[in-house]
């Protein structure tokens, strides 16, 4: 395959995008009507607006893109909406927590943790979030191997979320475990950025490749020693470092937090406008994400979590925002 030569635009046509947001089914229509108020949908409609200027039409950069190597059928709200029925997911437990692995701070510097916290409370509006103590990795039963691309040592992901399945707080919506070191899902992938247990609403997602430093230990380091002693060196070496996260490579930690949350929330990946909720196969693409999601997926989001847009929006505003740039609110405009 070729790289594409120019970024080329995939779109669906308005109607398409209209019926994937309010749907043709009279009782999600009346459910859009009443979910939502008269600026809410203005807002929303921009979702089939041919001349939007608040959300941007994918765009298709190589041919080794996410989008046209996964080309499945795109989530609507409504095979959304019936999938939602079928599951037996709690909401009346309002906890996410979050779950660090290995994942200790310096005393300099602004907090990881807490821009994650507070990233995820804006993000997810009305839902509490809770940051659990962080645990060694040498205490998860977890196979590793040697990454492709490099000397580091990469974790296998699933024996992190049979260990967060097997652990799970009574109260939690759902679990996400975060760490520096490296992940990958299986055998034939040379890395991944997050992955989560369907129907167990835990994931685990990793920030190693945002940072030009990522605390791993190398091969040459590792091979005298037994599994155990391996991933002891290994969670040693990562507790010994400070997180060396930009405010740009924050963002980019944010990006792939909320949007593993909404996968244990039930939503599936997007492939009708710019969404945080696109996937990513390359770091590259990872960074091109937006941080919000489309209206199509708000749209979902709004239904699980039941916050007002204008109020979540204004959250998200203070949470994202400078210090020194936050004022007060502005005044509504009618």
């Amino acid at each position: 395959m070729l790289q594409c030569k120019h970024a080329q635009e995939f779109s669906f046509g308005p109607r398409a995008l209209k019926d994937a947001l309010i749907s043709t089914n009279p009782a999600l229509q009346e459910l859009y009507a009443k979910a939502f108020s008269r600026a809410e949908k203005l807002f929303l409609s921009e979702a089939y607006n041919p001349q939007r200027t608040l959300f941007c039409t994918l765009l298709i950069r190589t041919a080794f893109d996410w989008l046209l190597s996964h080309p499945d059928a795109p989530e609507d709200f409504e095979t959304f909406y019936h999938a939602m029925l079928r599951r037996k997911q709690s909401f009346c437990r309002k906890h996410i927590y979050l779950q660090p692995i290995d994942l200790t701070e310096g005393p300099a510097g602004p907090s990881l943790l807490d821009s994650l916290q507070s990233c995820v409370e804006s993000f997810f509006l009305g839902l509490r979030v809770k940051c659990l103590p962080s645990i060694p990795i040498s205490s998860i039963h977890c196979c590793y191997r040697h990454s492709q691309d490099s000397d580091r040592v990469q974790l296998h992901a699933d024996g992190i979320l049979n260990f967060l399945k097997n652990n799970k707080p009574m109260d939690a919506l759902c679990v996400l475990g975060l760490t520096l070191l490296d992940l990958y899902p299986c055998e034939t992938w040379s890395f991944t950025f997050s992955k989560f247990l369907p129907g167990q609403e835990v994931g685990v997602c990793s920030f190693a490749r945002f940072s030009g430093d990522f605390p791993q230990a190398s091969c040459s380091s590792l091979n005298p020693l037994t599994q155990k002693e391996q991933l002891s060196d290994v969670s040693k070496e990562s507790r010994e470092r400070t997180l060396p996260f930009s405010a740009q490579e924050m963002v980019q930690c944010c990006k792939v937090t909320c949007h593993e949350i909404c996968h244990l929330m039930g939503l599936g990946t997007c492939r009708w406008l710019q969404c945080i909720m696109q996937g990513a196969l390359s770091l590259d693409e990872a960074l091109l994400r937006p941080l919000e999601p489309c209206p199509i997926c708000l749209r979902k989001l709004q239904h699980v979590v039941g916050f007002k847009l204008v109020e979540r929006y204004r959250v998200r505003d203070r949470a994202t925002s400078p210090p020194h740039s936050q004022g007060p609110p502005p005044k509504s405009q009618h």
